[in-house]
């Protein structure tokens, strides 16, 4: 008994419906047909009515299930006066204005019938289920967009993660390989120009007291294979006596710089008249700055002490 009412509840909007649809396809197709091929131009008409009824399947849905119809309404009211339009012109451009009139009420009375319909179908709720419905329906788009982004998230940082771990075992893939490069390369080297056994005597090296007669001013007087040729001294040293205790012994190779200090100090004391310690001092530790020499303020003194007993004894004499 209820699938009964049900079904003659829907019958007569169904019927419309139908009549309408077809009656659409016919009168489109056929108006599209003087500029169309006529596949082209029953296509379009097709397409244009399964939209329509999509709305109108939408809005059913939608009405029925107490929720928001908004959209398919308008696409559904929106199609209305175009198929109205389109059935008055066929009927129109065929002269028949019997069929122009006809054409035209049969989708207003399917829409109308079908508002009726969906009205009666509907499930009635308060609102304050509804309200409830619309919460929780809130709430589940709100935890999967939730779920969504935390999937997503763990997605990226895997990703990250397996793009760094990518990048570290290149680089380290890249630095063994340089490391290698290097190595071989160095055994190149060492094949190249072999270092002889440093435990043997290594030929043509000097012996430190070589260099230290040659920093003290001499010059070889043989040379030999081995490097052990003896030198002599291009002057001879001229020996220095301290008027004081305290100033140091020029003799030997060992004492070349000092030797260098000694004449830096007698010529810089030999001026007229001769500087003041101060000056002295001033002046000696610049000249020894710019030879390289060393010294400290007791042995420029001494020298200064030794200058001024030398030229006083000169004078005396």
């Amino acid at each position: 008994m209820n699938t009964f009412k049900k079904a003659s509840t829907w019958a007569l909007p169904v019927l419309l419906t139908a009549i309408a649809v077809v009656w659409a396809v016919v009168a489109i197709g056929g108006i599209l047909t003087a500029t169309a091929h006529p596949v082209l131009a029953y296509g379009t008409a097709v397409l244009y009515d399964a939209v329509w009824l999509y709305a109108l399947a939408q809005e059913t849905a939608h009405r029925r299930q107490g929720t928001s119809a908004r959209l398919p309404k308008v696409i559904g009211w929106l199609f209305l006066p175009l198929t109205v339009a389109v059935l008055a012109v066929h009927g129109a451009l065929a002269a028949d204005l019997l069929a122009a009139v006809v054409g035209a009420l049969v989708p207003v009375l399917a829409k109308m019938t079908l508002v009726m319909a969906i009205d009666r179908d509907a499930t009635r709720i308060t609102a304050r289920a509804q309200a409830a419905i619309d919460r929780t329906r809130a709430t589940t788009r709100d935890k999967i967009a939730v779920s969504r982004a935390i999937a997503q998230a763990r997605t990226d940082e895997t990703k990250a993660a397996a793009d760094i771990v990518k990048q570290s075992r290149k680089a380290e893939a890249e630095a063994t390989t340089t490391v290698h490069q290097a190595l071989e390369a160095h055994a190149e080297i060492i094949e190249a120009h072999p270092v002889p056994n440093w435990h043997t005597s290594l030929p043509a090296l000097v012996s430190d007291h070589e260099l230290d007669a040659l920093l003290a001013g001499g010059v070889p007087d043989e040379e030999t294979a081995g490097g052990t040729g003896g030198f002599t001294l291009a002057e001879t040293p001229v020996p220095v006596t301290p008027c004081q205790s305290g100033t140091p012994s020029l003799e030997g190779p060992q004492n070349a710089n000092l030797r260098a200090v000694a004449m830096l100090a007698a010529e810089l004391y030999a001026t007229t008249p001769p500087p003041s310690k101060r000056k002295f001092r001033e002046a000696m530790r610049e000249a020894m700055r710019a030879r390289g020499l060393t010294g400290g303020w007791d042995v420029i003194d001494a020298l200064y002490d030794r200058e001024k007993a030398l030229a006083e004894d000169g004078e005396t004499s």
